[in-house]
């Protein structure tokens, strides 16, 4: 009964959501309403030569994941696929064991998992972003 629940709901989550789009609300909603930190911190230009551009105004792992991973991982869960937590057993169990393997997770994702490459999140804030994954989730 309890698969059948969460089957259930995985479903209708696709379904309202999209595949894609988690990124899309979660990128809606910062624009709609900035939090304080975006408002008061700058994030640097990207310098010209095809450099990748630098993810809007967070700073932090934890306001790059708000800004890019929640919508689809809150607290650490998934909404896409229940079974693909971000809980250091679950990813352990699919050899996801640091910040590394998160970014590479990130930039080629199984099915259901947005795409985010270079342009999108630099490699260093993809490097925060595990980090603090790997922090936060127990």
């Amino acid at each position: 009964m309890q698969r059948r629940l969460i089957a259930t709901l995985a479903i209708l989550t696709l379904v309202a959501t999209g595949v894609t789009g988690c990124k899309k609300k979660s990128e809606e909603q910062a624009q709609t309403q900035p939090t304080q930190s975006q408002i008061t911190t700058a994030a640097p230009a990207a310098p010209a030569g095809g450099q990748p551009a630098a993810s809007a105004t967070a700073t932090t792992g934890e306001q790059l994941f708000k800004q890019h991973c929640a919508a689809c991982h809150p607290n650490g869960g998934n909404t896409i696929t229940p079974a693909k937590t971000l809980s250091k057993k679950a990813m352990a169990d699919r050899n996801i064991k640091s910040a590394d393997d998160i970014v590479k997770i990130m930039r080629n994702p199984g099915p259901g998992m947005n795409k985010f490459d270079e342009g999108m999140i630099s490699n260093d804030d993809a490097k925060k972003i595990g980090d603090y994954i790997l922090a936060t989730f127990p």
